[in-house]
C-alpha cells in the first residue's frame, strides 16, 4: 500500500498526465525509494553554487547549526513545490530562527538548472527565506551528495521529468546524516525534534519505508497507471470504513 501511495499522491498533486510515454518502466520504480544512511557523513567538499551564481562548498553551510537538506526539480510538476511548501510551513511554525537554530538547504538537482531558476521555485515554494541556501551544481557533485544521502534520481528522457523520492534529511553541524522525514507523514514537531537531535549529533534509527515519488506515468499510455484508479476506491473504502468505525466508538461511549 505505502509503495502504491507513490502514484496516489502523484496524480492527487499533479496537473495532466504528460502525453508523451515513460522510458521508466513502473518495475524500477521501488529503485527511487529512499537508502537510508542514518549516521552517514555527507561530502562537505563538494563544490555547488549559490543563487547568486558564486561557487560555494557544501561544507560552508554547515556553520555550527543543524541544516535541513532538500532535494528540489525546479521544473518538477508533481511534489518538489509541495514538499517545500510543506518544509517552509513547518518550520515557520516552530519557535526557531533561521539561521540561528538551523540552516535550510535546498538542492537542485537538474544539472542544467540556473540558479535564478532554482531560487525562484524555492521562493516561491516555502523556501523564500534570505536565510535558506539554495544551490546548483554539475551533475557529479550533485551525485555526491545524493548518493551519500541514499536519495536516487532519474531523469525520464521521454518526458523531461525527474523521477525521484519526496523526503528530506536533517544533518548536524559536522554533516552527519541525523534523520530521515519521508513522504507527507510527518509534523512539525518531528521537525523539531530532529532539529534538537541534531544538535547533539544524536542519530535515529531509519524511518519506516514510505515510497512517494514525484513521478507516476504508465509507460505504454503515457497517463497514470490504473493502479492509482483502483487504489483512490481502496484509499476512500478504507477512510470510510475507519470514520464509521470511530463514530460507531464514540456512540458506545455515550452515556446511556
Amino acid at each position: 500500500m505505502k509503495r502504491l501511495a507513490a502514484c496516489l499522491f502523484a496524480s492527487m498533486f499533479a496537473g495532466p498526465a504528460l502525453a508523451a510515454p515513460s522510458s521508466i518502466p513502473p518495475a524500477d520504480f521501488a529503485n527511487f525509494a529512499f537508502a537510508q544512511h542514518p549516521g552517514a557523513r555527507l561530502p562537505l567538499d563538494v563544490m555547488l553554487r549559490n543563487s547568486a551564481g558564486q561557487p560555494v562548498r557544501l561544507g560552508e553551510l554547515f556553520d555550527g547549526k543543524p541544516v535541513v537538506l532538500d532535494f528540489e526539480y525546479d521544473r518538477c510538476t508533481t511534489l518538489c513545490g509541495v514538499m517545500l511548501d510543506q518544509i517552509g510551513a513547518a518550520l515557520h511554525s516552530l519557535p526557531l530562527n533561521p539561521g540561528r537554530d538551523y540552516r535550510l538547504v535546498a538542492i537542485d538537482i537538474d544539472p542544467d538548472s540556473t540558479p535564478q531558476q532554482a531560487a525562484d521555485f524555492a521562493a516561491a515554494h516555502g523556501g523564500g527565506s534570505t536565510e535558506t541556501a539554495v544551490l546548483t551544481g554539475d551533475e557529479t557533485a550533485i551525485h555526491r551528495i545524493a548518493d551519500a544521502a541514499g536519495f536516487p534520481y532519474q531523469r525520464d528522457a521521454a518526458t523531461g521529468q525527474y523521477a525521484h523520492p519526496a523526503g528530506f534529511i536533517v544533518a548536524a553541524p559536522d554533516g552527519t546524516i541525523s534523520r530521515y522525514l519521508l513522504g507527507f507523514d510527518w509534523r512539525p514537531l518531528d521537525l523539531r525534534l530532529a532539529i534538537a537531535e541534531a544538535v547533539d549529533a544524536k542519530v535515529s534509527a531509519p524511518a519506516a519505508a514510505v515510497l512517494l515519488l514525484c513521478y507516476c506515468y504508465d509507460p505504454q499510455t503515457g497517463r497514470y497507471d490504473l493502479a492509482v484508479g483502483r487504489l483512490l476506491k481502496i484509499v476512500g473504502a478504507v477512510t470510510l470504513a475507519s470514520l464509521a468505525a470511530l463514530i460507531w466508538a464514540a456512540s458506545r461511549r455515550q452515556p446511556a
